[in-house]
């Protein structure tokens, strides 16, 4: 009888070995799949309170837009009878009331300040509470729309205003319109005295990539459109960049010059309902420039 003889134990060992390996692996996946199941209940509970507090934010929302409303027409009517009564008295007891004449102007001059501040409130609450941006939206007519709302100003101070192509974009051509006519007020506003302003608006189109450092738009996009509205006037000190565009937030006195503060955090809550950002560049004397950054 002729055979032949194979020593397997190396085999069998590695076979074992496989095998133990392999109820190894299969218990560790199935404390990781317990682990994802329990991840996964966390993700779920998680989306139902963002869901929660999403409605509730909602709802928050629509409630301080109608309390903004109400608010407003609510302390709006006495402000027009006092202006209304103030009015009359001047006009109709203006000889009798001899020094009060002068008490009489500033209280008007209080209520319109009130009245001001009140409208530009509610432009606020309005535009951050508004955020569906469906039109098809010509810059260049929103900028001549605002250009003839200021016709008269312009012609007071002697403006010379120059319009570059800009560019059409999906949005709110009335949340558009408060941005152009806060940014070119301000410039017509805050000029150096006995010189006539100078506002030059021009765009263009520049990578992500190329964006400042400390521009963080609201959203995500290949290109953006750079609108920039530069002007001559008495400018500011660029540590000041990013306070101004917080509400209230002044660097003149009401003696100097006149307005609620609230301008500029509207130009930023409109940029970022865009999805853009807005910063702005400035040297004390030496005008200003305001970037609007807006994605194509």
């Amino acid at each position: 009888m002729r055979g032949t003889a194979q020593d397997v134990t190396e085999q069998r060992l590695l076979q074992i070995e496989l095998e133990h390996q392999v109820q190894e692996r299969t218990a560790e996946l199935e404390v990781i799949n317990e682990e994802l199941a329990a991840i996964n209940e966390e993700y779920m509970a998680t989306n139902e309170e963002l869901a929660e507090s999403n409605y509730l934010l909602t709802q928050s929302n629509q409630n301080l837009q109608q309390f903004a409303y109400i608010a407003s027409h609510d302390l709006q009517e006495p402000l027009r009878k006092i202006q209304s009564f103030g009015n009359l008295l001047s006009s109709r007891y203006n000889k009798d009331l001899g020094e009060g004449v002068h008490l009489i102007e500033r209280m008007q001059t209080a209520a319109n300040r009130m009245s001001v501040l009140i409208h530009d409130l509610l432009t606020f609450s309005r535009i951050s509470t508004k955020q569906d941006n469906t039109e098809t939206v010509p810059l260049s007519k929103v900028v001549d729309a605002v250009l003839s709302d200021l016709e008269l100003t312009i012609q007071e101070t002697g403006a010379v205003i120059t319009v570059n192509k800009l560019p059409v974009i999906t949005g709110d051509e009335s949340q558009l319109g408060q941005l152009f006519l806060n940014l070119i007020s301000n410039a017509l506003k805050f000029k150096h005295p006995d010189i006539a302003p100078v506002i030059k608006i021009s765009s263009d189109s520049i990578p992500s990539y190329q964006l400042p450092a400390n521009v963080k738009p609201a959203k995500s996009a290949l290109r953006y459109y750079r609108i920039e509205v530069a002007d001559n006037g008495i400018g500011f000190d660029q540590k000041y960049a990013d306070r101004i565009f917080q509400v209230f937030q002044r660097l003149h006195g009401r003696s100097e010059f006149a307005g609620t503060g609230i301008g500029l955090a509207i130009c930023e809550k409109v940029a970022s309902n865009h999805g853009g950002a807005i910063s702005a560049t400035s040297q004390p004397g030496n005008g200003a420039t305001f970037i609007i950054y807006l994605p194509e």
